[in-house]
């Protein structure tokens, strides 16, 4: 086994720490690279010791200077060491031939122009770059360091979205790295006013996490206040944009999401042009956009690449099997059991002769459906694909049909059950999908004890928490509370383009016109044709 290196001769910072394993930080900071490499040898080594990931080569510098060369391996790119930064520096003679020159400035100006490099002063700073990914070079006689950027990290290339896919629209997706997301944000976004700030967020992880806004569009207090939230968070891992997530939005007991996410660079692309802040997370594919109201939830990029009429019909059609997912079960059980006189008597006959045999109070009966759905759907997401897929089918078939014939169900509730499951289906954003799931409980209970009553009183509360939410101090019911004609132009119905010439204003305080000239834009007959019309 080998025995951990002891460091002697170091600063005092360095005496009044036992182990430099446990060296904070802070304290990391404090300790400059010196001019005898041995020491930051030495130091490194320590660091690292039993990492055996990490490599390092000695170098003979022009036949002048000794150095070395710290890099990881699995996560830089060995091509790019050898041909920029070991090849280089190693063959060539420009430094023996001219002594007098500072080997620094030398190494500067002549070998290391084509490369990204920059300088270190302290152990920290070469520390990080090398968990980065980055290499570290350090020289003997100089109390400096470069860190090349040589990061190649295992990942998967550009693909179609899984959970976000589209009939019409751009099929690239978000991948798990940190640039090639900011590449295609900044693929679709080619202006100089789109800024993006960088942070570093898990003390373990070290996650880098960038913002990104358009500088002209963004209301600067929103902007602020994404950067408080931010840089307040103290926590060992940041593994998911998720957890950033869950430690920024307003009102974390609530059920309902407040926060934004995709994985289609469109969508962060729409959304910047509509003055919101985009966070992307080194590690995840899943981009965070505030602030986010709730007919955000409702609406997708597709909505904006069909025609109108047919992008309205949709949209009316989500909002439908909206309410219907969260109330559907609730109704039926509320009518049958409380109201009868609401249901046509031929249809009540129906229900009653389906119904009989049946041991159980319709309540009971759609709880027993709803859980064996959700937990038909939970296999179907957690089992492999083909096999997940099959099992949703076959499942839902083989439990229905079987509940029916042994008389544990009626066959009406077998159709109201998957119809408002098919209909949750339909709601594009799965974080409000799992909000309605949770909320259907509790108002089919209500709904069996209180009737329409009861349903009522559900959706009064509901209505109230909505009301009370906020996204980064925008209410959680804009455009509809407070209400903005202008803005309820692209809420359950979708204008034409040319008509939608406004972003939302309760995002956006300045530059909030967006298509100059509607009215020019809007399409016409050529001049000609209607002089032939007159003639």
């Amino acid at each position: 086994m080998k025995k951990p290196i002891k460091l002697k001769g170091l600063n005092k910072l360095d005496n009044k720490i036992k182990d430099i394993e446990k060296i904070t930080e802070e304290e990391l900071k404090g300790i400059d690279l010196e001019n005898d490499l041995e020491k930051n040898i030495q130091r490194i080594d320590a660091i690292f010791q039993r990492c055996d990931d990490l490599s390092k080569r000695d170098l003979n510098v022009g036949g002048r200077k000794k150095g070395i060369l710290y890099f990881l391996n699995g996560i830089t790119d060995q091509k790019s060491i050898v041909n920029y930064i070991i090849n280089p520096i190693m063959k060539h003679e420009g430094i023996v031939e001219d002594p007098s020159q500072s080997l620094d400035k030398y190494l500067e100006d002549c070998l290391l122009v084509n490369h990204s490099v920059e300088k270190v002063f302290n152990l920290y700073q070469g520390v990080t770059g090398i968990l980065q990914g980055k290499a570290l070079l350090l020289l003997d006689g100089y109390n400096t360091g470069y860190v090349f950027e040589v990061r190649e990290y295992p990942g998967r290339d550009v693909q179609e979205p899984i959970t976000q896919t589209l009939v019409r629209g751009p099929r690239e997706g978000f991948t798990e790295n940190l640039i090639d997301n900011l590449a295609l944000i900044r693929k679709r976004v080619k202006t100089p006013d789109l800024k993006i700030e960088r942070f570093e967020l898990g003390h373990l992880t070290k996650t880098s996490v960038a913002i990104a806004y358009i500088e002209n569009l963004i209301d600067p207090k929103v902007l602020e206040e994404v950067k408080v939230r931010l840089t307040a968070i103290e926590i060992d891992a940041v593994i998911d944009s998720s957890a950033i997530e869950q430690l920024i939005e307003d009102s974390s007991f609530s059920p309902f999401p407040q926060i934004g996410n995709t994985e289609r660079p469109d969508a962060v692309a729409a959304s910047l042009i509509e003055g919101r802040v985009c966070i992307v997370v080194d590690g995840s594919p899943f981009v965070l956009i505030v602030p986010q109201v709730l007919v955000d939830m409702l609406h997708i990029t597709e909505d904006y690449y069909e025609r109108f009429y047919f992008s309205t019909a949709i949209r009316l059609l989500r909002y439908l099997a909206f309410a219907l997912s969260l109330l559907g079960p609730s109704l039926y059980v509320a009518i049958t059991t409380f109201h009868h006189e609401m249901i046509p008597t031929k249809l009540l006959v129906s229900i009653a002769a389906a119904r009989q045999g049946v041991p159980f109070p319709a309540v009971l009966e759609a709880l027993m459906m709803e859980i064996a759905f959700e937990a038909l759907r939970e296999a179907g997401v957690r089992l492999p694909k083909p096999v997940g897929q099959a099992v949703s089918i076959v499942g839902a078939l083989v439990i229905g049909e079987a509940a029916v014939q042994a008389g544990l169900v009626s066959q009406i509730m077998v159709i109201v059950v998957a119809g408002t499951g098919i209909a949750s289906f339909t709601v594009p954003a799965f974080n409000i999908g799992i909000a309605i799931r949770l909320l259907k409980i509790p108002i089919l209970l209500l709904s069996s004890v209180l009737g329409l009553f009861g349903v009522s009183i559900a959706v009064i509360a509901i209505s109230i928490h909505l009301s009370t939410l906020r996204s980064f101090g925008v209410p959680y019911l804009s455009p509809i509370a407070p209400l903005t004609l202008q803005d309820n132009k692209d809420v359950l119905l979708r204008g034409p383009i040319w008509w939608i010439n406004q972003r939302p204003t309760y995002i956006v305080k300045n530059n909030v016109v967006k298509l100059k000239g509607s009215k020019a834009m809007k399409p016409h007959k050529p001049k000609a044709e209607e002089g032939n019309n007159e003639g």
